[in-house]
């Protein structure tokens, strides 16, 4: 009897799972990561991913559930992992109901409705739209995020309304809280866009920008505006070219004058084949007057990277990936196994990951 009420359950779960138009996944980045400074507490600097030094360590993990239907759609994925940690420890704390302490488990959480047949609107938490890169590694050409995409929101909460002009471009506004935080920090609001376009059958155009209010990294309100330019070429099925270039701007803290920062990267791709592909990519970064990347130091963030990255599948939904970063900065700000800092940063990653 108990073996016929198992199978009539299983029998009706596989059923419902079948025909449900919610859909379940889930993903976990599990990493070891060496940084040629030895840092003596394990931790990494300047950084999102790889945080921890010589650790066996999670980068991300997260289950989700997504719904995809003609008029209604949405998704929900809860994380944990060291980028997690990382990204949300800014996150606002005002009052008891804010902070990271609970919110840095919310990847995604968001319901969209279909208003025409080309516009949807769609209110929660949303993965940042800034920049070329996903916070889930497996959609990205390297295993690491470039600079430029370590500091703009991984992450945003608000109301988005996108619009698909025609088949070669698309439009996205957005109201938001901030610059990364689903508690406010202040009384106002920001706004962001994105504007898409295939210019042809190889080549792809991204505008992203942000315009908001907001506290930053100092404790007085103050207007801040981002724009994010990407350019994709596919220029065939081994060879592939992504390029950006960002640059933002920010009023002073105690006069009316405005400070600016950019970053830029590129990274060619070569697929090798149907399991393997090298990445390469290069970039810098300059932030002067640490408008958003403070290291107390006279010069400011002004840094050149390059890294070569070599993927493996190993199953259809397995991927080994092995990457080597190094950095040059003009002030001495990266952490070393003496309270002595360096100027240059090299370090080695390997990772494994595995999604349903």
């Amino acid at each position: 009897m108990r073996k016929l009420l198992s199978v009539i359950c299983f029998s009706s779960l596989s059923a419902w799972a079948s025909e449900s138009p919610v859909k379940f996944g889930g993903f976990l980045d599990t990493y070891y990561a060496y940084d040629f400074n030895n840092p003596k507490n394990h931790e990494r600097e300047f950084t999102t991913q790889p945080v921890r030094h010589n650790e066996f360590n999670l980068n991300l993990a997260f289950i989700e559930a997504k719904i995809q239907q003609e008029k209604t759609r949405g998704r929900l994925a809860l994380q944990l992992g060291n980028s997690v940690t990382k990204n949300s420890a800014s996150e606002p704390t005002d009052g008891t109901t804010s902070g990271p302490q609970d919110t840095k488990y919310i990847q995604e959480a968001f319901v969209g409705k279909k208003i025409g047949d080309k516009t949807w609107i769609d209110a929660g938490i949303f993965l940042g739209n800034i920049g070329a890169e996903s916070w889930i590694s497996k959609d990205n050409w390297t295993y690491t995020r470039a600079l430029n995409l370590d500091y703009v929101p991984y992450y945003s909460s608000g109301v988005r309304v996108e619009h698909q002009i025609d088949q070669k471009q698309s439009l996205q506004l957005q109201l938001l809280n901030g610059w990364q935080n689903i508690s406010e920090n202040n009384h106002g609001k920001a706004l962001g866009m994105q504007y898409k376009r295939s210019l042809n059958e190889t080549t792809t155009f991204t505008y992203n920008n942000f315009f908001g209010d907001e506290e930053v990294v100092s404790v007085k309100p103050r207007f801040r505006g981002y724009h994010n330019f990407i350019f994709q070429w596919i220029k065939s099925d081994e060879w592939q070219y992504l390029g950006s270039f960002d640059f933002g701007h920010q009023s002073q803290q105690n006069s009316n004058g405005v400070d600016g920062w950019f970053a830029t990267s590129v990274t060619s791709r070569r697929v090798l084949n149907a399991d393997q592909a090298l990445a390469l990519r290069v970039e810098y970064y300059a932030d002067p007057h640490q408008s958003n990347v403070v290291t107390s130091t006279p010069r400011g963030f002004r840094v050149y990277g390059a890294s070569l990255n070599f993927d493996q599948k190993l199953d259809q939904n397995v991927l080994w990936r092995s990457e080597i970063r190094g950095f040059k900065s003009e002030d001495e700000i990266y952490p070393t196994s003496t309270n002595k800092r360096n100027k240059m940063n090299g370090f080695i990653v390997t990772s494994l990951s595995a999604w349903f």
